[in-house]
């Protein structure tokens, strides 16, 4: 009787968990997108979400989706499906390197990624303001 009321308890208290963690988080996110062609290139208006909530797709454009994975105060990790890399530290494009599939931003910290593409693409500086 014990031991059916003591897993009783830690299941409630593990839904009370996991539902806690669904709820919107009272965070910034912003996301600076630039597109640039051969012609030119051209700063879109930054976007802004908050509050976040795990789930929510935050970018979706040339092939490219990041929605967030996970998001608390302090840390957000945002899960990514594109051909999205970090540019080398010259600004150019490592064609051959493995697009990010994962990138994990501590509260004010900061990321550039770009398309790994060469005659048109987009450039994403993206901040997680906490």
């Amino acid at each position: 009787m014990i031991i059916a009321l003591a897993l009783s308890f830690t299941a409630c208290k593990e839904a009370e968990a996991t539902s806690a963690s669904e709820e919107p988080v009272d965070t910034t996110l912003t996301i600076q997108e630039t597109r640039w062609a051969g012609t030119g290139s051209g700063e879109e208006d930054p976007v802004v979400y908050n509050p976040l909530e795990e789930g929510d797709i935050v970018y979706d454009y040339m092939d490219c989706e990041i929605e967030i994975g996970s998001v608390t105060e302090d840390r957000i990790v945002l899960d990514i499906d594109g051909c999205l890399v970090e540019p080398n530290d010259n600004g150019s494009i490592n064609l051959n390197a493995d697009p990010l599939e994962e990138v994990e931003l501590e509260a004010g910290e900061s990321i550039t990624l770009v398309s790994q593409t060469m005659d048109a693409g987009i450039r994403l500086v993206i901040t997680y303001e906490g």
